[in-house]
């Protein structure tokens, strides 16, 4: 009798360790499929760029990100930190690369979407636009 007794208060804690382990509760989320993807820091995807520029750049939340906006975000930079600008370019540089239907605002899915060939194209500009404009964003696009 005391060793069923002994078994079954190791089955409850056990249980109750299970349950309540943050950690394992997290691996069988992602085991069912409703985990979110983890953010590569040294190759941001283009999702994870256009949500945290909405986010954090899109001031007058249109969903676009408007050329004054997008020089706001580039004189807000510190002197050391402008350097940014040799690996992604001028504003107008940018608008030329990013907005896609000329109409002076980059929007957020469709100009973002019709320029994926151009627009922040390479890991190595998405880590530098992250980094100058975002560092700290954590956000992830939403599965298509």
């Amino acid at each position: 009798m005391m060793a069923w007794c002994f078994n079954y208060i190791a089955l409850v804690i056990l249980a109750v360790f299970l349950i309540a382990n943050p950690v394992l509760s997290e691996e069988a989320t992602c085991a069912a499929g409703e985990c979110p993807e983890a953010i590569d820091p040294s190759c941001p995807p283009r999702g994870h760029i256009i949500v945290c520029a909405a986010e954090y750049l899109d001031v007058n939340k249109n969903g676009k990100l408007d050329r004054s906006e997008l020089e706001d975000a580039l004189d807000s930079l510190p002197w050391y930190a402008r350097g940014v600008l040799k690996i992604l370019g001028s504003v107008d540089a940018i608008m030329k690369k990013c907005d896609y239907d000329g109409d002076g605002a980059i929007s957020m899915d469709y100009d973002m979407e019709a320029s994926k060939e151009t627009c922040l194209a390479t890991c190595f500009k998405r880590k530098a636009f992250k980094s100058a404009f975002f560092p700290d964003c954590d956000l992830v696009a939403p599965k298509a």
